[in-house]
C-alpha cells in the first residue's frame, strides 16, 4: 500500500471518529479522490474493524452496542434487500426455516413467497408478524420472554420449543463476522437463541452485509465451521471471499 493510500485511510478513521458519521461524497470532496476511491477505502476499513461502513458513508463502530430493530432495519437497507433475493434462492419448497429476529432475516421474510408450502419457526415477533398475513405458509412462534429492542423472544421457553423442533435451514444474522473469531453477537440471549437453531438445522445460512466482515463482538455464537453458507453484498473483497472459502464457508453475493 502506498504511503499516500494509508495516510488517506488514517486522517478518514480520525474523521469519523471526531464526526461520527460521515458520507462518501464529503470523503471525496474532503480529499480530492473519486467517490469509487473512497469507497474502497471505507471498505478496507470496515474489513479492518476500524470503521462501521454504512449505506452512503461510514460511521464509528461502537463494539457491543446494538441499535434497536427499526433503526438496524434502514441502516444499509439496499445491501439487505439484496442478500435477501440471494438468500431467497436458496429455499425450496415445503422446506421447514427457522429464522432468527435479525434486520436481515425480517427482509427475507417480507419477500417470502405466498403459497410456497413452508414452515417457519421463528422467535421473533417482526417475523411472526410479517408472515401471519401470507397464504400457504405456517408459522410457528417459540414463545419466550420478549426483548423489546429486537422485538424477540428468548430464554428458557424459547429455547426448548426451538430444540423440539427440526429444520433443513437456518437463517441467522449477526454483530460481526470473522473467519477466525467466528460468528459473534452483542447479546447473550440472542446468542443462545442462534445456537439452539443452529443445533437443529441441516444447514445454516448467515445473512450479513459486508460492514460486518471482519468486526467483532464480545460474544461469540459460533466458530466459521458450523456456518454452511454466508449470504452478503458484493461489496466483500476477493480476499475475504478466498479466506472463508478456504475455511469451507460458501460465500453467496447479492447482486
Amino acid at each position: 500500500m502506498s504511503q499516500m493510500k494509508l495516510n488517506r485511510r488514517t486522517a478518514i478513521v480520525n474523521l469519523v471518529k471526531s464526526k461520527r458519521q460521515v458520507t462518501i461524497a464529503e470523503l471525496s470532496r474532503e480529499f480530492g479522490v473519486t467517490e469509487e476511491t473512497i469507497r474502497k477505502d471505507l471498505q478496507e476499513l470496515s474489513e479492518q474493524g476500524k470503521l462501521l461502513r454504512t449505506f452512503g458513508g461510514a460511521a464509528i463502530r461502537e463494539y457491543g452496542t446494538e441499535r434497536p430493530l427499526d433503526q438496524r432495519t434502514i441502516q444499509n437497507l439496499s445491501e439487505k434487500q439484496k442478500i435477501a433475493k440471494a438468500a431467497l434462492s436458496l429455499i425450496n419448497e415445503g422446506n421447514l426455516l427457522v429464522l432468527d429476529a435479525g434486520s436481515t432475516v425480517s427482509v427475507l421474510a417480507k419477500i417470502l413467497p405466498q403459497n410456497s408450502n413452508i414452515v417457519v419457526l421463528t422467535n421473533s415477533l417482526e417475523i411472526t408478524n410479517i408472515l401471519s398475513s401470507k397464504q400457504g405458509i405456517s408459522v410457528i412462534c417459540t414463545g419466550g420472554r420478549l426483548r423489546e429492542k429486537s422485538m424477540s423472544l428468548q430464554g428458557i421457553l424459547a429455547e426448548n420449543a426451538i430444540a423440539a423442533f427440526n429444520a433443513e435451514k437456518a437463517f441467522i444474522s449477526c454483530s460481526a463476522v470473522d473467519v477466525n473469531l467466528g460468528v459473534m453477537d452483542s447479546n447473550e440471549g440472542e446468542a443462545r437463541i442462534k445456537q439452539k437453531m443452529i443445533d437443529i438445522a441441516r444447514e445454516v445460512y448467515l445473512l450479513a452485509d459486508s460492514s460486518k466482515i471482519g468486526g467483532i463482538a464480545h460474544i461469540t455464537t459460533c466458530p466459521i465451521s458450523r456456518i454452511t453458507g454466508i449470504v452478503t453484498d458484493d461489496s466483500i473483497s476477493a480476499r475475504t471471499v478466498q479466506a472463508l472459502e478456504t475455511a469451507g464457508v460458501q460465500v453467496i453475493t447479492g447482486k
